[in-house]
């Protein structure tokens, strides 16, 4: 007899196969054939296409083949009243390779759709972004998946009671990120929130409720290690309650700070997180940032990722430091101490000019993204950047606006920028402005047409 030679014996190793097949996931001729090899090729292909199926791919199998796919989904998300149609044809199926559910819009009548087939032991994730759950629907999913490490929960209607909801979440015993941002303040009590404070495998919390001052030092006096494995913070706050949040999480390694009043330095305290990766900060008030307070960002020198700015983006004019005179010279300074800055959000209204984008390149050469309010002239630029690569890995540049290189007749056309940009941002695919000037607007349309090309 023939013995199958080591090749072949490897490639029938599952482990092997389910490998090979998510390497082929992006190319579907070869997805088709490679599954057509063989039944056990077939069985690790499915296993690999079906992990995160749509929903609508599950409904559109004839009854009796659905079960034979559903076995195999780890990851289910439903969006929109259309798609909550689904849990109809869904309800006796088993879905016990389940890991990931997120639900939008479910709205059942009495006695009609439920969620339970979705709830099994296996689950790790659930989110739900909109309806109406109920206590009988939480307890289940406290009771059953017992592995569950993960909540988001917006607008889940006003049947459940804050105290329901916090029995549920002390029930979890293995959450590790909870994120609470909108349609949540009914439950949102200081009891729940002295609650998470005390958990000790809570990694990621994100809450829309304003933590107050009064809740933030009754924390501090009852606790004595809050937030012990807190890497991930998301929260509203004063300004005044930002020096003594930030004594509470001195592990966070990204903060997400939504300041509703624009009084006080919020900077220089959260400065001392220097551990700080990601900084997201923003402001719901108008707030005109001195020099020192915005240089206080230097002191995060392991900062990959740096957004400051308004709240709503509708309100680009509402941070600035025009008055305190935060000038190019200061952004360099600045960056100087980012060095590993991939995505620059900076929101902040002031007098820069083409010369942050040289020191940008000089200082950030991982950078990714760029978003700045200002309206650049790339006159100077050009004079020193020349045809050379000026930010090798930049692929969104977003900006208030660009003017024509050259203040005599005749400029630059919008075309002729589009081609030095590709020059100084080899890898830029994607560019955007605000202003609505002509020549801004073409650029940036003549630079979408060229890379769809």
């Amino acid at each position: 007899m023939i013995q199958p030679s080591c090749a072949l014996r490897t490639l029938a190793v599952p482990e092997i196969l389910i490998n090979i097949f998510e390497c082929l996931l992006h190319d579907a001729a070869s997805m088709r054939a490679a599954i057509c090899v063989a039944k056990h090729w077939f069985t690790c292909g499915t296993d690999v296409l079906w992990r995160r199926a749509p929903c609508e791919a599950l409904a559109a199998l004839p009854q009796a083949r659905r079960q034979v796919y559903a076995s195999k989904i780890t990851s289910l998300a439903f969006s929109g009243d259309e798609e909550s149609e689904y849990h109809a044809l869904f309800r006796n199926l088993e879905l016990s390779s389940l890991r990931e559910v997120s639900i939008d819009a479910y709205h059942p009548e009495s006695g009609g759709l439920q969620l339970r087939q979705y709830l099994q032991p296996p689950l790790e994730s659930f989110a739900f972004y909109g309806g109406d759950l109920d206590d009988s629907l939480l307890q289940r999913l406290q009771t059953t998946c017992w592995r569950l490490k993960r909540i988001l929960i917006d607008s889940p209607g006003s049947t459940i009671t804050a105290s329901s909801f916090l029995e549920f979440v002390s029930g979890c015993k293995h959450l590790e990120q909870i994120d609470l941002l909108h349609g949540v303040h009914h439950l949102l009590n200081d009891d729940l929130l002295v609650h998470l404070a005390q958990r000790p495998n809570l990694v990621s919390l994100g809450v829309g409720k304003e933590w107050t001052p009064q809740l933030i030092h009754h924390i501090s006096t009852i606790i004595s290690r809050p937030f012990p494995s807190l890497r991930t913070l998301d929260v509203a706050i004063s300004s005044e309650t930002v020096p003594s949040l930030v004594s509470l999480i001195g592990g966070v390694t990204k903060l997400g700070l939504d300041v509703k009043d624009g009084q006080g330095d919020v900077i220089s305290p959260i400065a001392t997180l220097q551990g700080l990766r990601r900084l997201d900060l923003s402001f719901g008030a108008p707030k005109e940032l001195s020099r020192d307070e915005i240089l206080a960002l230097k002191n995060l020198s392991r900062l990959e990722d740096l957004i400051i700015g308004p709240t709503d983006s509708d309100d680009a004019g509402n941070v600035t430091a025009f008055n305190t005179g935060f000038s190019n010279k200061d952004f360099d300074e600045l960056v100087s101490s980012l060095r590993l800055l991939r995505h620059l959000n900076f929101m902040i209204q002031c007098d820069l000019s083409y010369a942050v984008v040289l020191s940008l390149a000089k200082h950030c050469p991982l950078l990714e993204e760029c978003t700045m309010p200002q309206v650049l002239d790339f006159e100077g630029f050009r004079s020193e950047a020349k045809d050379g690569v000026v930010l090798p890995k930049l692929q969104v540049l977003d900006l208030g606006g660009v003017r024509p290189i050259g203040q005599d007749e005749p400029q630059t056309s919008p075309e002729e920028l589009i081609s030095l940009m590709r020059s100084w941002f080899p890898r830029l695919q994607e560019m955007y402005v605000s202003s609505d000037d002509d020549f801004s607007e073409v650029v940036a349309s003549a630079f979408t047409v060229g890379e769809d090309s």
